[in-house]
């Protein structure tokens, strides 16, 4: 690293000098100086794999840790107006701890903090298939997703509930507090049609990736052979992708990733889908994926099993991945993501590669834009005007769907499908406009509570999977957490408020800053008052505790 970095600093000094002799020679000198640093890397990656062909240390599991599972009710909670009590007090609940994740201190920790490099952790998902019952959801039809949205009509205000008197005037949502949504993208491929990588040619393979088909360079077809799964064999396949003319194809890559909007989780499953296509085995896949990765600066690890010839691939991610298995690397966790899951001991090189610097970041800095074909959903809220008609890209779904189960922050902080947010945020827009916070934040939580059928990822999935915005107007049900993205997502877009979530022992929920003295339930955060609103309490408006979390600490989740 140090050779490195004083390799560049050398290089910075001379190319000053030389412009201030001869600016006319400055571009000869600085070709000659880059391939002299292409040369210094060849020599990083010659070493490399010269250590890769050193004996790799073996490892193994050890008990494994539970993935983040809430063992929510079966059924969702109803508010009964008939039985509450009628002279309740608003309640100051109890915090049990205060993660702020937007500051350094309170960012997502590695899982196990070690020093040794000899530890695994994994936990094996139980897959349980169920058959499902008539949705909520109405699904109308099917149709391409470059047909031009139809404007959704403004419905008539409804009031959902009666608003509490306020010891002071409540602040009206003003329609220029509201941020415009944003513009419908347009397809990548009719932008692009005569582009090589759509339409092909000559020295290119087809690829299908996101319901599109690509046509990448082909120049690692086929190239990575194993002759076996001892330390040479594997080197000698890794060394043989290094001497290839492997650039072009990287260039499409990240073109791909452009035009599709792809964060560091896109790349990787696209390198995943290269490396199948282009290898004849799925071991043979493992080593080109962790090759690809590494030269686009990814830290990836690949590893044999101790008790067969099967290889895996451990990746470093920028925050926790649940039921994966895990091993921590001088701090950094570098998780199983080749589908292997099962407790096992293995064997692993002791080095990564020395282009390989980075994370795969797990967040979405933009949704990422799959065209093709689009499911039409309808959400009508119970007792309200409340109505939401969505296209829901199924490529998008099948990328969230493979999405591993994250730290909530992932979820909080997704952007939504521009055409989505677009039909949402119009649909709701005219309900809540011109009406103090307390009631337009009831409009949208009986839209959440009502609108959607509520059932457990165990029952639906037979594991935990945590929605973004997009998944809730695409399957069936929802549970508590998918309901508290929903519902804070819209308060944030519509009503431009603070919103935290607050998480229980068996149970997530979410609470408000509002501007105005808003009665019920609240909780005191950095000196704040946040007024719990419950979206999987059915029928309860904002204020409104389950009556079983009235005295349960909750840790705020703040993002």
């Amino acid at each position: 690293m140090k050779k490195t970095i004083s390799f560049i600093a050398g290089l910075l000094l001379a190319l000053t000098g030389m412009a201030q002799e001869n600016k006319g020679g400055i571009s000869g000198f600085m070709k000659e100086e880059l391939e002299d640093f292409d040369k210094f890397m060849d020599d990083a990656d010659k070493d490399f794999i010269n250590f890769m062909r050193e004996p790799w240390k073996e490892f193994e599991a050890e008990k494994p840790v539970l993935k983040r599972v809430k063992p929510e009710p079966v059924k969702p909670v109803v508010y009964d107006e008939k039985t509450a009590p009628k002279s309740e007090k608003p309640v100051c609940l109890t915090i049990e701890e205060i993660l702020d994740m937007t500051t350094s201190e309170g960012k997502q920790k590695p899982v196990v903090q070690l020093n040794e490099v000899d530890r695994i952790v994994f936990d094996k998902p139980e897959v349980i298939v169920r058959k499902k019952k008539d949705p909520k959801v109405i699904i109308i039809e099917e149709k391409p997703a470059d047909k031009p949205a139809v404007q959704p009509e403004k419905k008539p205000v409804v009031e959902v509930v009666e608003a509490e008197p306020e010891a002071e005037p409540a602040p009206v949502v003003e329609a220029d507090r509201r941020p415009e949504p944003a513009a419908e993208p347009r397809l990548p491929v009719s932008s692009t049609p005569t582009s090589p990588l759509y339409r092909g040619e000559s020295g290119r393979s087809k690829i299908a990736y996101g319901g599109l088909a690509f046509y990448l360079n082909n120049s690692l077809n086929r190239k990575c052979s194993l002759n076996g799964l001892n330390e040479n064999a594997i080197a000698d396949a890794y060394e043989a992708l290094c001497n290839s003319d492997y650039k072009p194809l990287l260039a499409d890559c990240a073109q791909i990733r452009k035009d599709l909007r792809l964060n560091d989780w896109g790349v990787f499953t696209l390198v995943r889908q290269v490396a199948d296509t282009y290898c004849g085995t799925a071991n043979e896949s493992i080593v080109m994926q962790q090759f690809l990765l590494n030269e686009m600066g990814y830290k990836a690890r690949m590893a044999r099993k101790a008790t067969e010839d099967k290889m895996m691939l451990f990746v470093a991610t920028d925050c926790s991945i649940y039921a994966h298995p895990y091993i921590t690397l001088n701090g950094q966790n570098y998780y199983n993501l080749s589908g292997n899951n099962e407790q096992c001991q293995f064997y692993m090189c002791q080095k990564d590669s020395p282009k390989a610097k980075n994370s795969v970041g797990m967040q979405l800095k933009e949704a990422p834009l799959f065209p093709g074909t689009v499911v039409s959903s309808t959400h009508q809220a119970k007792g309200s005007a409340a109505r939401v008609t969505v296209d829901v890209p199924k490529a998008l779904m099948d990328f969230y769907k493979d999405y591993p189960q994250c730290d909530y922050s992932v979820y909080f902080n997704a952007p939504v499908n521009a055409a989505m947010e677009n039909r949402i945020l119009s649909s709701l827009a005219p309900l809540v406009q011109g009406r103090n916070e307390a009631d337009a934040a009831n409009i949208l939580i009986n839209f959440v509570q009502t609108a959607f059928q509520y059932q457990t990822d165990g029952q639906q999935f037979g594991y935990e999977k945590p929605f973004f915005v997009e998944e809730l107007f695409f399957y069936p049900y929802s549970d508590c957490e998918d309901r508290a993205m929903l519902f804070s997502y819209l308060v944030r877009k519509l009503l431009g408020l603070d919103v935290v979530l607050l998480d229980y022992p068996e149970h997530i929920a979410t609470a408000v800053r509002f501007n105005g003295n808003v009665s019920g339930d609240y909780l005191m955060v950095n000196g704040r008052k946040y007024t719990v609103c419950d979206p999987t309490y059915i029928g309860a408006s904002i204020g409104m505790t389950m009556p079983r979390y009235k005295t349960v600490s909750a840790k705020v989740l703040k993002y």
